[in-house]
């Protein structure tokens, strides 16, 4: 019987703040703590406060390669139809960071 994770589509830990161009979200993670499951339907970037590896895990549970990152460091993730995936806080310090949704204008 295969098992059926819920999805999330909060892709932080705390909705900072949301209007209708932006979602910002603040991703705090102890050592060994995942993000669980979760949904990302619009393009983001996320800016790293400390540091730290993560693991990423596909949504069937496969692995994606390990990332190590730095304090300050800046990403962004083109997403295209939408993204479902999980990471895992690999390093022995808590892991922060704060993603910002680019909401699509409203039709």
């Amino acid at each position: 019987m295969t098992e059926t994770r819920r999805v999330a589509s909060e892709v932080g830990t705390k909705l900072l703040f949301e209007n209708d161009r932006v979602r910002v979200w603040d991703l705090c993670l102890k050592p060994g703590e995942s993000t669980g499951l979760h949904r990302h339907e619009f393009d983001y970037f996320y800016v790293v406060i400390g540091g730290g590896a993560l693991q990423g895990k596909n949504a069937d549970g496969s692995n994606k390669p390990i990332e190590d990152f730095s304090d300050g460091e800046v990403r962004f993730r083109k997403i295209d139809g939408d993204d479902i995936h999980e990471a895992v806080n690999i390093g022995d310090q808590p892991w922060r960071n704060i993603v910002v949704e680019l909401k699509e204008p409203q039709a």
